[in-house]
C-alpha cells in the first residue's frame, strides 16, 4: 500500500511558505501521516507548532539531522554556540509542551461546560413538560368546578372557555420551550467565547515568550561568538596563527629573527676577517724579522717558503696588509 505522504519533501518549509488555508491543511495532514508512520513524534515539532509558522517566523525548531520535515537551525562551528542552541531548544520544547497542555485543559473545560449546559437543558425540558401537564390538570379541575368540560385533548374543545384555556396553556408551553432553547444557545456561546478568549491569551503569552527567548538566544550567541573571537585573538597572540593563518606578529617575529641571524652572520664574518688579518700581520712580521718566509707562514702569506724580504713579494704583502687594515680591520 502506497504511503499517503511524500518521503523526500520538507513539509515544514512548505507549510511556513504557503498562505493558502486548504493547501496548508493538506500539508499538515500529510506531515502528520509521516510523523506517525516513521515514529517521529517528540523528535520533530508537532503539527500544532508548525501550523503557526509563517515565513521565517518559526518559534520552535529541532536540531539538524532529524527527518520528517522539521526546520533545522544554522549550525555553528563554535561548541559554545552549539551548546547554547541546545539549551534554548530544550527550553522551547518544554514551553511548547506547557502551552499544549494548557490548551488541552481549556478544551476539556469547554467540553465539560457544554455537557453541563446540555444536561441543564434536558432537565429544563423535562420540568417544562411536567409543568405543562400539571397546568392542564389544574385547568381541567377549574373548568369542572364551573360545570364545564375540557374535552378530549386531541378533540375539539367543547366550549369557548375550554378553547381559551387550551390556547393559554399551549402558548405558555411554547414560551417556556423557547426560553429554554434561547438560554441553551446563550450559555453555549458564552462557554465557547470564554474558551476562545483563554486560548487567545494563552497563545499571546506563548508567542511573546517565544520571541523574548529568541532574542535572548541571539544575544547569548552573539556574546559567545565575541568571547570565542577574543579567545582566538588572544591565542593568536601566543601562537602567531589565527585559524591556521599566520598573523602580522608572526611575520614581524620572523623578520626580526632573520635580521638577528643576518647580524650574527655579519658579526662572525667580521670576526673571521679580523682574525685572518691579525694572522697575516703576524706572519708578515716574522718574515720581516727572519728575512725569509717560514714554512708555517707560506700558506698564510701566499708565497713560497724561504722567499727573502728583498723579493718583490714582500712589498706586495706589506701593501696588501695596509689595504686590509683600512677596509676591514678598523
Amino acid at each position: 500500500m502506497a504511503s499517503n505522504y511524500r518521503e523526500n519533501f520538507d513539509y515544514s518549509d512548505a507549510i511556513a511558505a504557503t498562505q493558502d488555508a486548504a493547501e496548508r491543511q493538506q500539508l499538515l495532514y500529510e506531515r502528520q501521516n509521516k510523523i506517525d508512520a516513521e515514529g517521529l513524534a517528540g523528535k520533530v515539532p508537532s503539527n500544532e507548532a508548525v501550523a503557526t509558522w509563517n515565513g521565517d517566523y518559526q518559534p520552535y525548531s529541532v536540531p539538524s539531522g532529524s527527518s520528517g520535515g522539521g526546520s533545522t537551525g544554522s549550525s555553528s562551528s563554535s561548541s559554545g554556540i552549539s551548546a547554547l542552541t541546545q539549551l534554548y531548544q530544550a527550553a522551547e520544547q518544554a514551553r511548547l509542551q506547557r502551552f499544549e497542555a494548557a490548551r488541552e485543559r481549556i478544551q476539556q473545560q469547554l467540553s465539560s461546560n457544554l455537557t453541563a449546559i446540555e444536561n441543564d437543558y434536558t432537565a429544563g425540558m423535562t420540568q417544562t413538560d411536567i409543568n405543562a401537564r400539571q397546568s392542564a390538570v389544574s385547568n381541567e379541575e377549574k373548568l369542572a368546578a364551573l360545570g364545564l368540560n375540557m374535552g378530549a385533548r386531541n378533540a375539539t374543545a367543547t366550549s369557548g372557555a375550554a378553547e381559551s384555556s387550551r390556547i393559554a396553556l399551549d402558548n405558555q408551553y411554547r414560551s417556556d420551550l423557547n426560553a429554554l432553547g434561547q438560554a441553551r444557545l446563550t450559555a453555549r456561546a458564552a462557554a465557547r467565547d470564554s474558551a476562545a478568549n483563554q486560548e487567545a491569551a494563552l497563545e499571546s503569552d506563548y508567542y511573546t515568550s517565544a520571541e523574548s527567548a529568541a532574542l535572548q538566544q541571539a544575544q547569548a550567541q552573539l556574546a559567545q561568538y565575541n568571547a570565542d573571537r577574543d579567545y582566538s585573538i588572544s591565542l593568536a597572540g601566543l601562537t602567531g596563527f589565527l585559524n591556521g593563518t599566520p598573523t602580522m606578529s608572526w611575520y614581524n617575529y620572523q623578520l626580526s629573527a632573520n635580521t638577528a641571524a643576518n647580524n650574527a652572520a655579519m658579526q662572525m664574518l667580521s670576526l673571521a676577517s679580523d682574525s685572518q688579518a691579525m694572522a697575516y700581520e703576524q706572519a708578515l712580521n716574522r718574515w720581516k724579522t727572519s728575512g725569509y718566509v717560514q714554512a708555517g707562514d707560506a700558506a698564510i702569506l701566499g708565497v713560497p717558503a724561504g722567499t727573502p724580504t728583498a723579493d718583490v713579494s714582500y712589498r706586495n704583502a706589506s701593501l696588501a696588509l695596509q689595504q686590509w687594515k683600512a677596509g676591514y680591520w678598523y
